[in-house]
């Protein structure tokens, strides 16, 4: 609704990319909030950890239309699709109640941690992917514990399945079907959690 408003202020009509990328958003959300993430994978179901979870999958998405840099439709749906995003964590704010003077502090807050996230996996894959740099960044991102709080000793197991998964999802996406609004997400043979970590094994 702010965006549209906004839009019609400055007199700019909505881009096509516009709905698609609030379409992608919508199956993105879906997709965070499989509940094999929180039982299969062990993702704690509080807030820091599902905003984790939907921040990865929403960069999957814009990494993948991001690889073809000089592609201006596949730019405007990955920019249509972060800014679906970043006015979805602004309503978020408001629907919980935080006045309007807070809300863009907050706001800048979120954005430089979506944009160190950002950065972060793009420069992953953008030199392959590697299952044990992927692993290692969900066990500080999405498997991240406090100073006090003791850590699950299955969490780096969690986190190597939570990669492949990632890896599958990407192998599996085609750009084209995204600029039609349509992300085909991983439904069936999620990768399992081993028993016992290959990590040390790989390195």
């Amino acid at each position: 609704m702010l965006d549209k408003l906004m839009k019609a202020i400055i007199g700019l009509k909505p881009r096509p990319s516009d709905a698609i990328g609030r379409t992608l958003y919508a199956q993105t959300v879906a997709q965070a909030r499989d509940v094999r993430l929180f039982t299969d994978y062990g993702v704690k179901d509080e807030i820091g950890a599902r905003f984790e979870v939907l921040t990865v999958h929403v960069l999957i998405l814009i990494g993948i239309l991001r690889a073809e840099a000089d592609d201006e439709q596949r730019k405007e749906t990955a920019q249509a699709l972060f800014d679906a995003f970043l006015l979805a964590l602004d309503n978020t704010l408001r629907e919980q109640g935080v006045g309007d003077l807070t809300v863009p502090k907050k706001m800048k807050k979120l954005t430089e941690t979506v944009n160190a996230r950002l950065h972060a996996w793009i420069d992953i894959w953008d030199q392959g992917g590697d299952h044990a740099v992927q692993t290692d960044y969900l066990l500080r991102t999405v498997y991240a514990v406090g100073d006090e709080e003791e850590a699950d000793s299955r969490r780096p197991l969690w986190a190597e399945a939570f990669s492949h998964y990632i890896t599958r999802i990407r192998s599996g996406i085609e750009p084209s079907r995204l600029l039609t609004g349509q992300a085909d997400w991983l439904q069936t043979d999620w990768p399992p959690v081993s028993e016992t970590s290959h990590l040390n094994a790989e390195a």
